[in-house]
């Protein structure tokens, strides 16, 4: 059963109505639309129902949901939220007006940015984790985030990323909300290579011209931080020289490089049954 919230006039003192840029609550939502906003306020958007329910599933603190036109606040997502918190519907024209040259949504939801998680969590992960290096194009790091879920990796660190970034709403929408179901640390190289030092991580990459194949990591019993670069550059001379594997995705010559989500799916894969064991 879905409930549907009545469409009304604009009804004269309705505090669950936002029907101007001058409302308190869309004074909120335009600022949570900046990164500065959303560092200041500490709050984040969230589009769209099934991340709305991640974000819900993973304990993240929701404040307030919208939603406008003809959307739908399903009686599942009612049944998730706190007691207490506010259901607003925002008139179609202040809508588009709010989003502006953003990608609008229909239904939506602000909620408390997630605590940030420091390198020191890993020592409680037993699964591999996903080192993302400058990788700065929301799809990629979405794409990645699903399917290291779906491989049953521990979590994700992004490496020259703010704690802030994580939660942007085109990463949000890119993972389709998985970014809140796993552990996700933002570091520097930096950091994460001194990290790995002192603690004698197994740092893989992926080479081109690495002797040893992809395939071949399945059968290595210990964790590995499997470290992916930047769409243009790869990886940086400070993670390479840190690194304590490298292997080789066989490609056919004539292709250059494989895409990143692409080269992580494969190479996910192949630990699969080492990080499906821990589960």
């Amino acid at each position: 059963m879905i409930t549907r919230m009545t469409d009304q006039p604009n009804p004269t003192n309705n505090p669950n109505l936002v029907d101007s840029l001058l409302h308190p609550q869309a004074l909120i939502i335009r600022q949570l639309l900046t990164r500065p906003g959303r560092i200041e306020a500490n709050k984040i958007l969230i589009d769209d129902e099934e991340n709305i329910l991640q974000a819900l599933e993973a304990g993240v603190e929701v404040e307030s949901v919208y939603y406008a036109g003809d959307e739908i606040v399903s009686d599942v997502l009612r049944q998730k939220l706190v007691p207490g918190v506010k259901i607003y519907e925002v008139a179609k024209r202040t809508t588009k007006k709010l989003f502006e040259n953003d990608k609008l949504t229909r239904l939506f939801a602000i909620a408390k940015t997630p605590k940030p998680i420091g390198l020191e969590a890993i020592s409680g992960i037993e699964r591999d984790m996903v080192v993302l290096e400058d990788v700065s194009i929301s799809g990629n790091i979405g794409a990645i985030t699903r399917t290291s879920l779906a491989l049953g990796v521990g979590g994700l660190i992004l490496l020259n990323t703010e704690h802030v970034d994580i939660y942007d709403r085109r990463l949000i929408r890119a993972s389709r909300g998985y970014a809140f179901a796993l552990p996700v640390i933002a570091s520097t190289t930096e950091a994460f290579v001194k990290f790995a030092k002192q603690n004698n991580l197994q740092v893989l990459v992926t080479n081109a011209h690495a002797e040893k194949l992809v395939h071949e990591i399945s059968s290595i019993p210990q964790r590995l931080m499997i470290v992916f670069g930047s769409e243009k550059e790869g990886c940086s001379e400070a993670i390479t020289e840190a690194a304590t594997l490298q292997v080789r995705i066989p490609i056919d010559p004539r292709v250059e490089s494989l895409n990143v989500s692409a080269a992580a799916g494969i190479t996910l894969y192949s630990r699969a049954g080492f990080n499906r064991g821990k589960n």
